[in-house]
């Protein structure tokens, strides 16, 4: 087939987004939460398990909306440092350190965020884990996120510094292949609620 016959990769996307959201919407509240615990304690024994526990670890984390993988649960260890994204304009992000302390406010797109708190800064001496959100995803570790571009272009510039880039799903939202752009930043591991995936590092 020739290249100009292809579907258009943005439309393949599009099609597996209704697909994914619909299957993980099927999945009840109590399913959720349920699957949200477990994904949460499988994260937490994996980071034990490949972290040097000489070293501090940064843990940068996404908030969940309603249908994703729950990770408020985390934002109060004490064994990292947690830092979870604020969305700025032009499709970029920073992330702010949260605790017991931490202002939250409703921001674009139903999300939640820190109002205030210490920005994050790669440290030389410090190990830092990265935890992505996702729609789709396939055993080679690619990700298909909302479409928006935020996580994939802060990789762009700071991935260098990300140690362990992990994605949090249900299984529900596993398929055959993802496909991809040249700027899709693949993932390391991909934690659900039946398994902690390895995936091969490009």
């Amino acid at each position: 087939m020739s290249k100009i016959n292809q579907p258009d990769i943005n439309q393949q996307k599009q099609v597996l987004r209704l697909e994914l959201n619909t299957a993980r919407k099927a999945l009840s509240l109590g399913q959720r939460q349920q699957y949200s615990e477990q994904i949460q304690q499988r994260l937490q024994n994996h980071l034990q398990a490949v972290l040097d526990a000489s070293l501090p670890t940064q843990l940068l984390i996404y908030c969940a909306l309603p249908f994703e993988v729950d990770t408020h649960g985390l934002f109060g260890s004490d064994v990292f440092e947690v830092y979870v994204p604020r969305m700025l304009e032009d499709v970029a992000m920073e992330w702010v350190q949260v605790d017991a302390s931490t202002a939250w406010e409703k921001a674009s797109f139903g999300i939640v965020e820190p109002s205030h708190g210490k920005l994050w800064v790669a440290h030389a001496h410090q190990q830092t884990v990265m935890v992505c959100p996702l729609l789709g995803f396939d055993r080679m570790g690619h990700r298909l996120g909302m479409g928006k571009g935020y996580f994939d272009r802060w990789l762009a510039l700071h991935g260098k510094h990300i140690d362990h880039l992990v994605g949090l799903a249900f299984s529900c939202q596993e398929l055959p292949k993802v496909p991809t752009d040249s700027h899709d930043a693949p993932l390391s591991t991909i934690i659900t609620e039946r398994e902690v995936i390895a995936c091969p590092i490009p």
